[in-house]
């Protein structure tokens, strides 16, 4: 059986030949796919590859999709209403549904560790590319990495020790011979060792990169830092997640801004949204996944705002649960969700989120969807996928000072958001504290990035419950099926590596 990296070489040889017949964004093809030691070795070599390596985070399996849509599906604030039959089996919460992120995070990795090994010997680039590219590939590294390991293990914040088989494979060697990669058998490191590995990597991008570097559809060290708040967060080191959001909220030189109720709607309509720090970028019409798989198909039918009496566009699959509309403050929708024409006035709250929310097209019923993701410049199907941005920063700190008993300052940074959301907002004179406040923390947080990818990882690394009550589950953080199963390929025949309990 062929080994782990044999199997990382493979999937970017590969790439380019079996995605591109089907997915138009990846026409670059992995620089993998060619002899590094031929394909590395001008500045031109170098720049394709980099291109290459951000060209993964664009598929369906990545942020073209799975890692918002699917994770929100098999959280609680989604309900998957069968048109095309997607993502019913992760929103009932069934085995084996998870992302599935394993082949192409690791063909990004292997195709940085070789392109970072290049840099050095590149002879027509000058020291300026040089640090540019290593702190654009370290940021890579980290995130990809990043994302692994809060997929395919326990977030350090909450675990099962039981059931708790360490992290994800790390190494920092690439492989651009099949044999070498065949005799590679690696085993899991530590989950502490891989968040490890995952700040040294961000760290070193932090100081190679400038504030704004090449804008939000690059690496900075704006987009660093905001990553850092995240992954110390996610780690529980409340003390650097609240020294990397305080680094990003006040850097200057840095990228977009945080929106508030007069603007929120139109940045979410802007081809490039205000709030950006990072986000993925497709920069061609014929880079859009298309009329069934894209964000803006998986969460509206809708050609345009208002337009629910027009023709249906998308597949509107995964729609806002009747718990989140509520709690949205949108009343009118009935119990059932489905609405036969014609579909009743929708009555929305002071929380401008809200407006995000309305009728589509009567596609076996209407639903109220989400259309955050409606498509840009005219173009269906077609809107960069906005990752890191402004609200995260200060709904990050904010928990991270609740955590720190810094009650007054967690109190501060929820009001920022509040009151950015809220027409008419009011800071209450007086102030929540104690589980109280962190809840409304954990709200503000759901409320902000539903349709975003966040709820889920919010549920898991705080070792909540997930409860839904259509379809009806009841999914402890125990169970061992919010984590996904390692590709049994990658087990098979390496005796080191050890799969996910329960599988």
């Amino acid at each position: 059986m062929k080994k782990l990296m044999y199997k990382i070489v493979a999937a970017g040889m590969f790439a380019s030949v079996v995605f591109s017949s089907c997915k138009k964004q990846l026409d670059i093809p992995s620089r993998n796919s060619l002899d590094a030691s031929v394909a590395l070795t001008n500045k031109s070599g170098i720049e394709f590859s980099i291109n290459s390596i951000y060209s993964i985070l664009k598929r369906e399996s990545h942020y073209g999709r799975d890692l918002f849509s699917v994770t929100d599906a098999m959280a609680d604030i989604t309900f998957a209403n069968g048109r095309s039959s997607r993502l019913l089996a992760e929103n009932r919460n069934t085995a084996l549904s998870n992302v599935v992120i394993w082949g192409g995070s690791y063909a990004a990795i292997n195709e940085i560790n070789l392109t970072l090994a290049a840099i050095p010997a590149i002879g027509d680039a000058t020291a300026a590319d040089k640090t540019r590219w290593e702190g654009e590939l370290k940021f890579l590294r980290a995130f990809y990495y990043f994302d692994l390991v809060r997929n395919y293990a326990y977030i350090p914040t909450f675990t099962v020790p039981a059931q708790d088989k360490g992290g994800v494979v790390i190494t920092l060697q690439g492989f651009n011979s099949g044999q070498a990669a065949a005799d590679y058998r690696p085993s899991r490191a530590t989950t502490t060792a891989c968040y490890a590995q995952i700040m040294s990597d961000l760290y070193t991008s932090i100081t190679l990169l400038s504030n704004n570097n090449r804008g939000r559809n690059y690496a900075s060290k704006h987009a660093a830092l905001a990553l850092g708040s995240r992954i110390a967060l996610y780690e529980g080191n409340w003390a650097r997640a609240d020294s990397f959001a305080t680094a990003a909220i006040t850097l200057t030189g840095g990228i977009g801004s945080l929106t508030n109720t007069g603007n929120y709607v139109t940045g979410w309509r802007a081809a490039d949204h205000p709030e950006g720090i990072f986000q993925v970028w497709y920069a061609t019409l014929a880079e859009n996944l298309g009329v069934n798989t894209s964000l803006a198909a998986t969460h509206t039918t809708l050609a345009a705002p208002g337009a629910f009496n027009g023709v249906r566009q998308g597949q509107g699959d995964l729609v806002p649960n009747a718990f989140l509309l509520t709690q949205l403050g949108i009343s009118g929708f009935p119990a059932n969700l489905a609405q036969s024409p014609p579909p009743p006035a929708l009555t929305y709250s002071n929380d401008v989120r809200n407006r995000l929310f309305e009728w589509g097209v009567n596609a076996s019923g209407h639903y109220v969807e989400c259309t955050k993701w409606l498509g840009k410049n005219g173009g269906p199907n077609w809107d960069n996928t906005v990752v890191l941005r402004w609200a995260e920063l200060y709904l990050n700190r904010a928990e991270a000072r609740y955590r720190l008993a810094n009650e007054s300052g967690a109190w501060s940074d929820l009001n920022v958001i509040r009151a950015a959301r809220y027409t008419g907002f009011v800071v209450p004179v007086t102030p929540l504290t104690g589980q109280p406040l962190l809840d409304e923390i954990w709200r503000q947080r759901m409320l902000e990035f539903a349709f975003e990818g966040h709820r889920f990882y919010d549920l898991k690394r705080n070792g909540l419950t997930i409860n839904k009550a259509n379809p009806v589950v009841s999914m402890p953080a125990t169970d061992y099926r919010l984590l996904p199963r390692i590709p049994v390929s990658e087990v098979d025949g390496n005796p080191n590596m050890i799969q996910n309990f329960g599988y």
